[in-house]
């Protein structure tokens, strides 16, 4: 683990020592899981999701906050006590159900007309690109694309063209472009509430991509508000710098995620 701000290692000695009034707030893809060609392939890696359950029945609570649907979380990484926000809040598991945000079901056929274009689209075609379908957004992903910095740019004005039509806003990632309902929320919306509904005073932001510096922002603006906040980066070969210039730790890849994990689910004299 590296800190990379001045009181970073305070602020995470901070954080520890809340215990039931800290919130910690994690990614999926790149963060609990490795990033894999296939989407729909990544699955957490070994160890972490045994961790999750212990952590929240210490702490005030544990959320997975994702772009992915909340049914695919809970699926994948599903354990007691645990919750599971899926497409940046708007979605979530409650009592079992999936609830989802009114607005999206609204703009559910946007979402199907614009899948359809894009399949359609010459870019898309014949790139060889992967949708993936979100049922209330779609994602193209270039990840396979054996030329895809060929393609990039194509991709990129085709999904803001469709986007455009259908009235959908286009969310990029790491080769990824994700369409979805312009329905304002992000993943620091999702901490805010978890932080809200759990009454917390400390909060931990886990992430690997840029959708993640929302939760980052978060994180700073309860620190600000006299919270503590420890914005965590999940370093990788692809980690937008600009991510890794606002954390306040920096851990290697999903296996020092989980070192992290394990060291909050320590006893506090061990951590």
């Amino acid at each position: 683990m590296e800190f990379t701000t001045t009181g970073g290692e305070q602020q995470y000695a901070e954080v520890v020592r809340a215990a039931d009034s800290l919130v910690i707030g994690l990614d999926f893809d790149g963060t609990l899981s490795p990033i894999v060609d296939d989407p729909e392939a990544a699955r957490p890696l070994a160890g972490v999701v045994e961790l999750l359950g212990p952590l929240a029945d210490r702490y005030a609570a544990v959320a997975l906050v994702s772009g992915r649907p909340a049914d695919f979380l809970a699926a994948h990484a599903g354990a007691p006590g645990v919750r599971y926000l899926g497409l940046y809040g708007l979605q979530e598991i409650r009592d079992g159900r999936v609830w989802v945000d009114q607005r999206l079901e609204a703009a559910h056929p946007a979402v199907v007309a614009a899948q359809q274009d894009l399949r359609d689209s010459a870019a898309v075609r014949e790139s060889g690109a992967f949708l993936e379908d979100k049922r209330y957004a779609v994602a193209v992903h270039t990840r396979r694309v054996p030329d895809r910095d060929r393609w990039a740019a194509p991709i990129d004005r085709a999904a803001r063209q469709i986007a455009g039509r259908h009235e959908l806003e286009v969310v990029p990632g790491k080769l990824v472009w994700e369409l979805r309902p312009a329905v304002r929320s992000d993943k620091g919306d999702a901490v805010r509430k978890v932080i809200a509904d759990s009454g917390a005073r400390s909060v931990v932001a886990a992430g690997d991509d840029l959708g993640d510096l929302a939760a980052f922002a978060a994180a700073a603006q309860f620190a600000a508000a006299g919270g503590d906040g420890l914005r965590v980066a999940v370093r990788s070969v692809e980690a937008p710098p600009e991510l890794l210039d606002q954390a306040d730790l920096v851990v290697d890849g999903p296996p020092g995620l989980r070192e992290l994990l394990e060291r909050l689910a320590a006893p506090p004299d061990a951590s």
